[in-house]
């Protein structure tokens, strides 16, 4: 028994020598060639980043605002329906500015820097470009109206009145209404900014713009984006002008070569903003006497309304909206207010 085990030992052996043997002759690699030549260094990937993410506290600084502001806060994404994620959603928005087109938008990310800046497109400086910067053709107030107003003209896309329907027309027959909710929507700041939208009805007050129309380069961001911001609280990308409930950031109106003063600004600022809420109180205090509006504010529907009524119940909704109290344009705004107070009181009589 031992002999056939040593025998078969033997054997195994013999067998795994020549199995290393044959492995080994045709795994024999000849004589190395020559070298190749050496490839082109990379680039380096940091240097790219770098080029706009440098660390630098000018740009925390911004995120920071930003991530303080209304805009920042993410309020409102959901609605991101067709006909409001163009400005509710940073998709929505962008695919209205860069292609005209208006379609809901799934999983909606909020308002943030690539929705009005191309970031991450070219991968250098050119990110922070504005989008939609062109002059914006408004969707209320006659072909005529436009806003032109160099680096604020990206936030006219949204900070506009929407369609109305049905609009007043002087001179027109009586109309149905049946939204409660009829006018131009929240945010029409641009059109009241340049004084275009309201319905013009006969009054004293004749319709201009204030100085600001003329006056202010690039509209919103003059004063809304003044560049020595208070902390996280106003201007820069935190937008706010009021803070502190009634401090004001204010040093966008003295560096525009139109006021010196900061505290004659603001005592002009608070005094014509509360004129113009007094006055769309009164108007609205007088809608409702009529029956025109119920006792939350809105249109007492269904309603069967003359141009004017309408006409006058757009101006009251357009300077509410607008929320500025005349800051955007003072002029216009009392004009609609003053007029459109007059006309009713003379159709009640």
């Amino acid at each position: 028994m031992k002999r056939q085990i040593s025998l078969l030992t033997l054997a195994t052996s013999a067998f795994l020598v020549l199995c290393f043997v044959s492995f080994s002759s045709c795994t024999k690699t000849g004589p190395e060639g020559p070298p190749g030549k050496d490839g082109e260094d990379g680039l380096n990937a940091d240097a790219s980043c770098v080029t706009c993410h440098d660390f630098s506290d000018d740009l925390l600084t911004k995120v920071h605002q930003f991530a303080n502001s209304a805009h920042g806060s993410g309020a409102n994404v959901d609605r991101s329906i067709e006909g409001c994620a163009q400005c509710h959603t940073s998709q929505g928005f962008r695919l209205m500015v860069d292609s005209g087109m208006i379609a809901a938008v799934a999983s909606p990310a909020i308002i943030n820097c690539r929705t009005c800046h191309k970031i991450h497109e070219t991968y250098t400086p050119a990110d922070y470009a504005l989008r939609g910067s062109g002059a914006i053709a408004m969707v209320m107030g006659g072909p005529s109206a436009e806003y032109n107003y160099g680096t604020s003209n990206v936030c006219a896309n949204c900070h506009q009145g929407r369609t109305v329907t049905p609009y007043p027309v002087a001179g027109g027959d009586p109309v149905s209404v049946t939204n409660k909710r009829y006018g131009p929507h929240y945010g029409p700041q641009a059109n009241m900014f340049i004084g275009k939208g309201g319905y013009e009805i006969d009054g004293p007050m004749p319709y201009s713009n204030s100085p600001h129309t003329l006056a202010v380069t690039n509209g919103c961001v003059t004063c809304h984006m003044d560049g020595n911001p208070v902390g996280l609280q106003a201007g820069g990308h935190q937008m706010n002008i009021t803070y502190n409930e009634t401090s004001k950031l204010l040093t966008g109106c003295t560096v525009s070569g139109c006021h010196t003063d900061a505290a004659v600004v603001k005592s002009m600022f608070d005094e014509n903003r509360a004129e113009i809420a007094a006055l769309e109180l009164e108007l609205e205090t007088a809608l409702k006497d009529q029956g025109l509006l119920d006792a939350e504010g809105y249109v007492a529907v269904p309603a069967t309304l003359t141009q004017d009524q309408l006409g006058i119940i757009l101006n009251l909704k357009l300077v509410h909206y607008d929320h500025s109290y005349g800051a955007h344009n003072y002029r216009y705004t009392k004009a609609l207010l003053v007029n459109s107070l007059a006309a009713l009181a003379k159709s009640s009589v």
